[in-house]
């Protein structure tokens, strides 16, 4: 899209800030950075004022990073990881793997991901931090998207953190600018030989059990001191030395000291924004626009090659007569449970309803045919009389579908929203089976209710005590389907659905479906 001359200043009367820094474009080229192979990292600990970008730029940058974070997100859910527990080799899958997905799909953020890149420099520095910046602003709104967004972004600074050499990440806890120096001190070599022994323990606590291995490279290995509240893993891993309120890490280690304050950071600032969001409502309508589609976007997916939810991708007209045979063959088992308690119970309480009814929304089903089933079961099947439906359903219905009260169309839950929701009470039936159903109920109704076998009982079961939600979800996903290693990470329900009809039916994603207006107006991610 082509955006008129009109241009945005990220200045400090439209962003709030918990301590106002002159940061503006002409001292961007200050900061510090490699530039063979831009292996600086900013902390965004200060807001880019008084910075001027153009509206194609400012849509341009927070496109390619929501792109870099989902990639990220979909590569650790299908390796079932995550970059702080991988082993060295998983690592370097994982950086492979995401270098893969986003070849030839990044311009003005090439180097965050691709160190080798030789035109990194105070222009990128500048995109790198703007770009985070917007995504804040977007992201800000919600608990859900501010936990979504702090959680990608310490993975992508753990990424490039792990890709820089012993003397690079040295080099950047030195640096001034990342604000985080003067909460360590380096081990002199006196101290560092007294607690030779104690040192040597906590590596072989960690699992490194080769003491011969671990003595001799201990010379030449870095430990930083710091308090012991600022490695709360390392220290309920029993993986650093504890002595007078200090916690003594190594270099191997000190990625959980960075983060532990880059995760402060970004959570206060993140609060702090949400509070004021409302004034940046007050902005061009057409930045407002933007980050609502970064939202929408968050949730539906991205164009890489592990494809996500994507309300476009719809292959086949739904009626609600179709409802019983698809919920059999195409549902994840969250939603084949609440339909299955709809057509029991002829009732669901408000919290499945409206979960169950924005899945159905995000499937294809239109507002008729919705309206129409659930007509069906609480009227025709059920015992309530017409009037009583009118007057306590059809509103919320029509509202779902963006025709009542604010007229904005709800987008599906997603499979984090579901986890993280309160769970069920008494006679609710909402939420995700593998997080909110006791281990003894998921695998009685698993096994009774759905014909799973043992093994795969099993394994799902493990997955759940594990805490790998959405990993169960694909194990389910894979049997149901009589597919292994499918290869796309579970992390919607009505992407399940999506995937299952393409296997089930043979079709292809319909890219020639009429898209909304604010997606005809911006670039697919």
């Amino acid at each position: 899209m082509q955006y008129p001359s009109t241009r945005f200043s990220l200045n400090s009367s439209s962003t709030p800030s918990a301590k106002r820094t002159n940061f503006n474009s002409s001292n961007f080229s200050s900061l510090s950075i490699n530039s063979n192979n831009g292996t600086y990292m900013p902390y965004y600990d200060t807001y880019p004022e008084n910075t001027t970008i153009s509206l194609e730029l400012f849509q341009s940058l927070a496109i390619e990073r929501l792109r870099i974070l989902k990639t990220i997100e979909q590569v650790l859910a299908k390796l079932n990881t995550t970059l702080s527990v991988a082993p060295m080799n998983k690592k370097d899958e994982i950086e492979k793997l995401i270098r893969k997905e986003l070849k030839d799909k990044l311009n003005h953020l090439k180097f965050i991901i691709f160190p080798s890149f030789t035109g990194a420099s105070s222009m990128d520095l500048e995109n790198d931090i703007i770009s985070h910046y917007i995504l804040r602003l977007a992201f800000c709104p919600s608990e859900e998207e501010r936990r979504w967004f702090i959680t990608n972004e310490l993975e992508l600074f753990r990424y490039r953190f792990q890709i820089l050499t012993k003397a690079e990440q040295l080099s950047y806890l030195n640096d001034s600018s990342s604000n985080i120096k003067q909460f360590y001190e380096l081990v002199a070599d006196e101290e560092k030989q007294q607690h030779k022994e104690c040192l040597i323990a906590s590596t072989m606590i960690k699992g490194l059990t080769n003491a011969a291995t671990i003595a001799k490279s201990f010379d030449s290995t870095t430990y930083f001191r710091v308090r012991f509240q600022h490695v709360p893993d390392l220290v309920r891993k029993r993986s650093c030395f504890l002595a007078r309120g200090y916690a003594y890490v190594s270099d191997n280690d000190i990625i959980s000291f960075v983060l532990q304050h880059f995760r402060m950071n970004i959570s206060y600032q993140m609060t702090c924004s949400s509070k004021k969001y409302e004034s940046f409502q007050q902005m061009d309508t057409r930045i407002e626009s933007i980050l609502k589609m970064l939202r929408k976007k968050r949730i539906h997916g991205t164009h890489t090659n592990i494809h996500a939810f994507n309300d476009n991708e719809q292959t086949e007209t739904i009626t609600y007569d179709m409802l019983n045979g698809l919920s059999k063959r195409s549902f994840p088992l969250c939603m084949r449970h609440l339909h299955e308690q709809m057509v029991q119970q002829h009732h669901l309480k408000h919290l499945g309803r409206l979960q169950y009814r924005l899945f159905l929304k995000g499937m294809g089903l239109s507002l008729d045919e919705c309206m129409k089933f659930f007509r069906h079961e609480f009227v025709t099947n059920g015992s309530m009389n017409p009037a009583q439906f009118e007057r306590e359903h059809v509103y919320n219905i029509r509202h779902a579908y963006g025709q009542e009260g604010k007229h904005t169309s709800y987008t599906p839950y997603s499979c984090m929203k579901i986890i993280q929701d309160p769970p069920p009470g008494v006679n609710e039936h909402h939420g995700c089976p593998y997080r909110h159903w006791d281990t003894q109920t998921l695998k009685q109704r698993l096994t009774n209710n759905y014909d799973i076998n043992e093994e795969t009982v099993n394994e799902i079961i493990d997955k759940t005590k594990n805490h790998h939600y959405q990993i169960a979800c694909q194990i389910f996903f894979e049997y149901q389907h009589k597919v292994k290693n499918y290869g796309v990470g579970i992390n919607h329900p009505n992407q399940y659905f999506n995937e299952s009809r393409k296997l089930l039916t043979g079709a292809t994603t319909n890219q020639n479906t009429a898209n909304t207006s604010m997606t005809q107006n911006t670039p697919q991610i």
